[in-house]
């Protein structure tokens, strides 16, 4: 799972380093243009090729914190020998939740928000029997990414 996860990332590092080698290109051809543009025609400011970096600059840096939002939003990993494993899980809101969390395998409702972790309530293990089967968004997701890059390498 690690290793998928490294070489989607890695081939992420390569699209943007790509990308931006691009407009690097781009600026570069940009600026010898308005050079050329200065020499033969009189223009009022030289301020373009600074607007047309600024720009790249600020589009690179809104494309990376995006793409690190959706890592971290996206890629919920799962330790498999961990002694802490979520049960059940409720949004009560935007950045609110209940997560029935089983610890040292004693289940416990416990409530979690931006700045606070509070205890709700330490439960009977026998309640937490009935609990389907918690799956959290990140694992459907990974399932698929793993069929895409292997159907991707069989091809």
């Amino acid at each position: 799972m690690d290793r998928l996860i490294g070489r989607a990332l890695n081939k992420l590092r390569i699209t943007l380093s790509i990308l931006l080698f691009s407009l690097s290109c781009h600026a570069q051809e940009a600026a010898k243009t308005s050079v050329v543009a200065t020499q033969t025609y009189p223009t009022a400011g030289g301020g373009s090729f600074i607007w047309l970096t600024l720009v790249t600059l600020v589009l690179a840096a809104a494309l990376v914190a995006l793409v690190a939002w959706y890592i971290k939003r996206s890629l919920q990993i799962d330790l498999p020998n961990s002694s802490i494993k979520i049960l059940a899980s409720q949004s009560l809101g935007p950045r609110e939740r209940i997560v029935i969390v089983e610890i040292a395998g004693m289940p416990y409702a416990i409530g979690h928000t931006p700045s606070q972790i509070t205890m709700l309530l330490e439960m009977d293990p026998s309640d937490v029997k009935n609990l389907p089967q918690y799956s959290p968004v990140g694992a459907d997701f990974a399932k698929k990414l793993t069929n895409m890059v292997k159907k991707g390498l069989k091809a």
